[in-house]
């Protein structure tokens, strides 16, 4: 079918290319950000599999973005279709706050110069995409998750064509669920984390645990849920808190690469801080942690 169309306009500053670049990689994840245009595969509640497409038609402080969706759908699942899209990439998120506070402070001042129009999005279109992803880049360096995630979206998850390319979504439960273990691993997984993202799909499709429901609960009940669970531990929940719900005061300081980062802005020495010091200097953020964690690790990526 032809494509159609409808715009966003996200709250100002809002740089689309900036956002889509951090993340940016050649091949599916399943989003793919190329030629400036974004595309991925999105579920909506009535089934059906949409491919979309964003391309940026307007600037920084006069932000515009095109969706374009390749499926007939309802004026309700255009809508959820747009609610998702503002999850994924906090289209609505009002950096006024944010900003005025990191401009007194002379880091955080220079990361606001340099990310300028940056926003904190979700790692995943639903809660249980963020878990898995979480799991995958446990102990490893971004580019390897990157590449483990590229291999288990393209060998387990629903694809759906548009103009001669192809979309992708995220492995579903069930998917990975009725998946060998030994068709987990080759993804480039270890043993043990194929067995805990099975573990986790196998849960979750059988509907003992619904991750959705995570969204309803608060930081601490979050974690205390996903900790039951076999390799999850503070590291993982903290990443789904931060990078999959969007919770602010919450930072993943276990991760390596973060406390790296961090001790480029705020370490007298070459050393890399430990996590309780990046605790404590995550503790003056407060409601901006969240942003300003994302801010500090996109260092790394650009």
């Amino acid at each position: 079918m032809p494509s159609r169309c409808f715009h966003i306009h996200p709250k100002a500053p809002f740089d689309f290319e900036l956002n889509c670049r951090v993340f940016g990689y050649e091949k599916p994840m399943p989003e793919v950000f190329e030629h400036r245009v974004w595309r991925r595969a999105i579920r909506v509640k009535s089934g059906k599999l949409i491919p979309v497409a964003l391309q940026s038609l307007g600037t920084v402080e006069e932000p515009k973005i095109e969706a374009k969706y390749f499926h007939s759908i309802s004026e309700q699942e255009k809508q959820e279709l747009s609610r998702k899209l503002d999850w994924i990439f906090s289209f609505s998120q009002d950096l006024t706050s944010l900003y005025k506070f990191m401009d007194k402070d002379a880091v955080l001042r220079d990361l606001k110069l340099k990310f300028y129009g940056l926003k904190a999005g979700s790692i995943g279109a639903t809660v249980f995409e963020s878990i898995i992803k979480s799991i995958i880049q446990q102990q490893i360096s971004i580019r390897v998750a990157f590449s483990i995630t590229n291999k288990m979206v393209t060998r387990f998850s629903e694809q759906v064509e548009a103009k001669g390319i192809i979309y992708y979504d995220f492995p579903t439960a069930e998917r990975l669920a009725e998946a060998a273990l030994e068709e987990i691993r080759q993804c480039g997984l270890s043993w043990r984390k194929a067995e805990y993202i099975k573990g986790m799909a196998e849960k979750a499709a059988a509907g003992e645990f619904d991750p959705e429901d995570l969204r309803l609960l608060s930081n601490l009940q979050v974690a205390e849920t996903l900790k039951k669970f076999r390799g999850v531990g503070t590291w993982t929940a903290e990443m789904v808190l931060s990078a999959g719900l969007k919770r602010n005061a919450c930072i993943p300081a276990g991760d390596l690469g973060v406390r790296r980062t961090f001790s480029r802005f705020y370490s007298d020495d070459e050393g890399i801080l430990s996590e309780s010091e990046a605790r404590r200097i995550a503790e003056e953020w407060g409601e901006f942690t969240k942003d300003i964690v994302y801010y500090i690790s996109c260092i790394e990526r650009t």
